[in-house]
């Protein structure tokens, strides 16, 4: 009889160091539910889709009035947070949850606001955002989301997400970005015309909502993600709209142009792009939030600075050339200087 009640005490004290290891288990779960790692991995994995989805966009469309690489730079300027993480339980599994914030820096929203007659027509950016939600969990004002989060923190992974509320909310921002992509100089009836009077002349003609990415061709084209280069075709093309194309007749170009210059133009600017959204990246985020007005003054900068560029051209091939050369030309000095910023 002694014996059996040893054997029961001992039993009986494993299994309380078992659920004493499991208390110190789910502790360091809870511990792990406000990592830094896992907002800058929730962080990554909306900018890879804002950026698939850009390049979804690129292959799927023809009219050519958006820029890719404007939209994934936007992406590079989001405000994400992580609110109230804390752990849950859920049947016999622990797992995490948190808020999730997002907020669009305001001269970003307010150019996709101007810009979203090229885009949606007489939809605003608004009106296409609560068509997306609605049914869903996340939630729209001004121009900040949020939604709730579940997920479990992973050594290797970072962390692994319980649904598809990230995947969803980043395809939202997608479209709510997509207007703010629109070029400075865009094409109607082959003419370069500037997104300007571009807007002024959409109050007479209907542009169609832009297609839905297609998940397949997102998937197919997945490997493509781990490099930085953005087709620049894009856009829904009306019946009335002439485009310029590689296999366009230059024979009414000055000679010393050609499609080949274009198209080397096009390669370097987006080589360019993939160095400077590296860079920025890899920037600790506090650094980040302390350029980041001087950073948005850049780009707008840019852009006018480029614009200008291109007037003297004969043909919109050609100002398309001249504003790629010297995007890609501002691009690369701005690089350097932001790599000082990275320098430990």
């Amino acid at each position: 009889m002694y014996r059996r009640l040893l054997a029961l005490t001992l039993a009986t004290g494993l299994l309380a160091a078992c659920g004493d290891e499991s208390n110190k288990q789910n502790t360091a779960t809870e511990l792990a539910c406000s990592d830094p790692t896992v907002v800058q991995n929730i962080r990554n994995n909306i900018q890879d889709i804002i950026k698939q989805e850009a390049r979804a966009f690129a292959r799927n469309d023809s009219r050519q009035f958006v820029d890719a690489d404007k939209i994934i730079a936007a992406g590079s300027l989001l405000d994400i947070t992580l609110e109230d993480a804390q752990t849950v339980r859920e049947g016999n599994k622990t797992l995490c949850s948190a808020g999730l914030r997002i907020i669009i820096p305001t001269d970003i929203a307010n150019s996709a606001a101007t810009n979203s007659p090229l885009i949606y027509g007489s939809s605003s950016v608004g009106e296409i955002i609560k068509q997306k939600i609605m049914g869903s969990n996340l939630s729209y004002s001004g121009n900040s989301f949020t939604t709730t989060i579940r997920y479990t923190p992973s050594k290797t992974d970072g962390v692994s997400l319980e649904d598809n509320v990230v995947t969803s909310t980043a395809q939202t921002l997608s479209a709510a970005l997509l207007p703010y992509g629109v070029k400075s100089i865009v094409m109607i009836d082959g003419q370069a015309v500037t997104k300007e009077e571009a807007i002024r002349l959409s109050t007479t003609q209907a542009f169609n909502e832009p297609p839905e990415a297609d998940p397949e061709d997102i998937l197919e084209n997945n490997a493509a993600s781990q490099s930085d280069g953005i087709p620049q075709d894009l856009i829904g093309l009306d019946s009335h709209t002439e485009i310029i194309s590689p296999n366009s007749d230059l024979s009414s170009q000055n000679s010393s142009f050609s499609m080949s210059d274009l198209e080397s133009a096009r390669a370097q600017n987006r080589q360019a792009e993939a160095e400077i959204n590296g860079v920025w990246n890899n920037m600790e985020r506090s650094v980040q939030q302390g350029i980041l007005d001087e950073q948005r003054s850049w780009i707008q900068s840019k852009s006018q600075n480029c614009l200008q560029a291109a007037t003297p051209a004969d043909n919109p091939a050609q100002a398309e050339y001249l504003q790629l050369q010297c995007d890609t030309r501002m691009t690369r000095e701005r690089t350097q200087y932001l790599r000082g910023f990275t320098i430990h």
